[in-house]
């Protein structure tokens, strides 16, 4: 029942997901035809009726005289800072929420890490004490441990079985008992399982969205590269360079988001099944105890 209830969350978070991408694109590709037709619009403007010149025409530049140019030139350096210093204001936008998102994601990583560990540790000791018939340090360790959480609520309901009259309908009492037993251990069980399923939800929107945000970030600047090319009337590697540069950073930040939260998240859910089958196996084992000590009239 937990892993059922798990895959429905994250099957409705994969479709809210979906359909948040899904409009994301569709709003990027409506500012985009909206810039194309204004640039349009504006080129149109600006020719005008062409002015008639009586002068030689001017000598057009071969690729080699361009080249022999260019290398001329100094050389500066283009790294990542310039990259993103030379981007567009919505490319830089994309580019820092890329970032808040894979730092987002690292977080989550260690603080699942030291959830999980401090969980498997508090589990392996109360089931070690309980096993051995440990009382004092069933109570003392109860608390530190979704096991002996889930042990407290039975040990109430026993003491409220054994707090009641005898009754001649005893094997009833008993069933009605082990079933109440196995109802508030799995309403522990479950409360304890959405506490450590937190922030499992922002993984899968990260891994899911990322990939796309960064393809947005992508197509605005191989547009603004396009759009270069058409005003300075030039399809130079100096013109279109930096909108290309700017588009692969902005897809590079996108998948280095998406695959750690990706990974990330596969492996919690893993170890969320994990936990689930030994807090299953753990009630089943503590009922047939109650049970045994029913039998044996304890």
């Amino acid at each position: 029942m937990q892993s059922r209830t798990f895959t429905t969350f994250a099957n409705r978070w994969h479709s809210r997901l979906r359909a948040l991408s899904l409009m994301l694109l569709l709003g990027a590709g409506g500012l985009s035809a909206s810039w194309v037709w204004a640039q349009a619009e504006e080129a149109s403007n600006a020719a005008g009726t062409p002015a008639v010149s009586q002068a030689a025409p001017a000598q057009v530049p071969t690729i080699a005289q361009e080249i022999a140019a260019q290398q001329a030139l100094p050389v500066e350096a283009f790294g990542v800072r310039e990259m993103f210093e030379q981007a567009d204001a919505l490319v830089k936008s994309v580019m820092l929420l890329l970032v808040f998102c894979s730092l987002l994601t690292w977080a989550v990583l260690f603080e699942k890490i030291f959830v999980f560990s401090r969980a498997r540790r508090g589990n392996q000791r109360f089931l070690k004490a309980f096993r051995a018939g440990q009382l004092d340090v069933l109570s003392e360790t109860a608390d530190n441990s979704a096991m002996g959480r889930m042990w407290q609520v039975g040990q109430a309901e026993l003491k409220h079985y054994r707090s009641m009259p005898a009754q001649p309908a005893e094997t009833d009492r008993v069933n009605r008992l082990l079933q109440r037993m196995a109802l508030t251990a799995g309403i522990v069980q479950e409360r304890d399982l959405a506490r450590m399923g937190s922030m499992m939800g922002v993984l899968a929107t990260i891994g899911a969205t990322a990939p796309f945000i960064g393809l947005f970030g992508t197509v605005w600047g191989i547009l603004n590269s396009f759009a270069s090319i058409a005003t300075l009337k030039s399809a130079s590697l100096a013109v279109v360079a930096p909108g290309i540069a700017e588009a692969l950073l902005a897809t590079a930040l996108g998948l280095f988001a998406a695959i750690p939260a990706v990974m990330i998240f596969n492996k919690f859910a893993r170890d969320i099944n994990g936990f689930v089958g030994a807090l299953d196996n753990f009630s089943a084992e503590m009922i047939a105890s109650v049970s045994r000590q029913l039998d044996e009239g304890r």
